[in-house]
């Protein structure tokens, strides 16, 4: 029914409704207000709404976490421009674009450099966007802000480790383009030189040109010694005046990490005091050796303290490349027959050492007799002494005498021979020849020729390494002697047989050319355990051959 068909009806339920309905909406916008206000005052970023109808738009709210993040209070924030967060390292152009976006009353987005209440620097990211009011015009910007502090630490920590990479990969493509160079050089200086002394300078030649300085030094065994002998660039000034002694090379940095090189057999590196060249910072001790041989060490002047790992790899090919260029010289001139190492090993306790020091007498070496089954020698005394005497000493001593020439005079002959030695025995594995003897003062010092310097260092090292009193006297590379008179000789001995050598040997040494004789046929006959007719055959089958030699060229 309508109220026209009840004209006396009660109207009071349809206004209840909408009083009801007004009271509703009015509650659930007050409870909506509430609680927008409460979420910006919890929001986990600082919120802060600008009135942007008023001059200079001054805050008119600001939320606790504005507070927490700058140190300013809401009670400070409002009725100000928020530029009073801004400072002198503040940069113009995130202001600008902030302007720029009001001015044109669009949203934007920029990180600020400001100042907390405190004075404390943080970086502070701000968005603001504009509220428009009924009629569409910008009443209010609202702001966001954030402390991006921590990422951008991170985001500058991770662009300069970036930009780091990037220059030490620009520095180690640059570092290898030199080192690429370098290696081409030696390698190209290996291969042209054509003696050592023009492999020393092309090789200091081009690490100088890469590196700060350098010097190359030489190996002494018998002194265990880096002789510098080619310095370049910059190095100390009296590198070329000493010796670097390998076992106890002193307190100098660059003498002690050449010595741990050569002794380790590894590229070493060390930093520079006071005591190197101001240009170095650091040096590296680039050891030279191939196979059991060592030809010595490079020290290499740099001006970074700290070598990258494939740079340490690189010198210690360069030290390789060299050791193999000096072993390939020393091999193409022992084929030529250009050079020899002789050496002088020193041993103590050697039988003829003994027989010396039974006789009291100093022994001086004569030649080396081969007719015999064993080699024999003879030495000649330096003072006169009966025979007797004489063959009791070598029984005394172990040496075998097998005769004594001119006893009586003032300077006997004595040949004898001390059995197989261990000396012997390294002589024929290492292809050594020895070249004579000296026995004084108790010791015995044999004089070794050597073709190969590989083959000349190993015999020496195994030679200390079996007699228990042995030391390297000399030690040195010489060229081989090539004169008219040992070629000569050399021929005609070629042509002599063992007997024929022996018995003119042994006529020579023992003063039988001599007028008077000091020894006589029957003596020497008997040295050699034959008569003394056969003697004498032998002795003019030798006289005719040089004869031949001399006259039928």
């Amino acid at each position: 029914m309508t109220r026209s068909e009840h004209p006396g009806g009660d109207p009071e339920p349809e206004r209840v409704t909408r009083e009801a309905a007004r009271t509703t909406s009015a509650s659930t916008e007050a409870v909506d207000e509430a609680l927008k206000t409460r979420a910006m005052d919890e929001a986990p970023v600082g919120i802060t709404v600008a009135d942007a109808t008023r001059h200079d738009m001054p805050l008119i709210y600001a939320n606790a976490a504005f507070e927490r993040i700058t140190g300013y209070p809401p009670s400070y924030a409002v009725g100000r421009n928020c530029r009073f967060l801004q400072g002198e390292a503040t940069r113009d152009a995130p202001v600008d674009r902030m302007r720029a976006a009001i001015e044109e009353g669009t949203a934007t987005t920029v990180e600020l450099r400001n100042y907390r209440r405190d004075g404390e620097l943080f970086w502070n990211e701000v968005t603001i966007a504009p509220l428009r009011d009924e009629t569409g015009e910008i009443a209010y910007y609202v702001g966001f802000q954030q402390d991006v502090t921590a990422r951008k630490h991170a985001e500058r920590a991770a662009a300069n480790r970036a930009a780091r990479i990037e220059r030490e990969r620009l520095a180690q493509e640059r570092l290898l383009e030199r080192l690429d160079g370098v290696v081409a050089d030696v390698t190209e200086a290996v291969a042209r030189a054509s003696s050592r002394a023009e492999l020393r300078e092309a090789v200091v030649e081009s690490i100088a040109n890469t590196y700060v300085g350098t010097w190359i030094g030489g190996y002494d065994p018998a002194t265990e010694t880096v002789l510098p002998e080619v310095a370049g660039g910059t190095t100390e000034p009296d590198v070329e005046d000493r010796a670097v002694a390998v076992d106890d090379p002193g307190d100098r940095t660059v003498d002690r990490v050449v010595a741990e090189a050569v002794d380790g057999r590894a590229v070493r590196l060390e930093s520079l005091s006071s005591e190197g060249p101001e240009e170095a910072a650091a040096v590296a001790g680039v050891p030279l050796h191939f196979g059991e041989a060592t030809y010595g060490a490079v020290a290499v002047y740099v001006q970074t303290e700290e070598f990258r790992d494939y740079e340490r790899d690189v010198l210690a090919a360069l030290g390789r490349a060299i050791a193999i260029g000096i072993n390939a010289l020393e091999s193409q001139r022992t084929l030529r027959g250009d050079e020899v190492v002789e050496f002088r090993l020193e041993i103590g306790d050697h039988p003829l050492a003994a027989f010396g020091e039974a006789l009291s007498r100093s022994l001086r070496y004569a030649g080396t007799v081969g007719d015999r089954e064993e080699r024999s020698f003879l030495f000649e005394l330096d003072d006169g002494v009966d025979a007797e005497t004489i063959r009791a000493a070598g029984r005394d001593s172990g040496v075998t005498v097998h005769a004594v020439f001119a006893a009586a005079t003032e300077t006997p002959v004595v040949e004898l021979s001390v059995g197989e030695s261990p000396l012997e025995e390294l002589l024929r594995e290492y292809s050594g020849e020895l070249c004579g003897w000296s026995v004084e003062g108790g010791v015995a010092v044999a004089t070794v020729e050597v073709g190969r310097e590989a083959l000349a260092r190993s015999l020496a090292n195994d030679a200390l390494d079996r007699f228990e009193n042995a030391d390297l006297r000399s030690y040195r590379r010489r060229e081989r002697r090539h004169e008219t008179r040992r070629e000569f000789v050399a021929e005609i001995e070629s042509r002599l047989t063992d007997r024929q050598r022996a018995a003119l040997l042994r006529a020579h040494t023992s003063g039988y050319f001599e007028w008077p004789h000091r020894t006589t046929g029957e003596e020497l006959a008997d040295s050699m355990g034959v008569s003394r007719s056969t003697f004498h055959q032998h002795l003019r089958a030798a006289y005719r051959k040089i004869a031949t030699a001399i006259f039928d060229r």
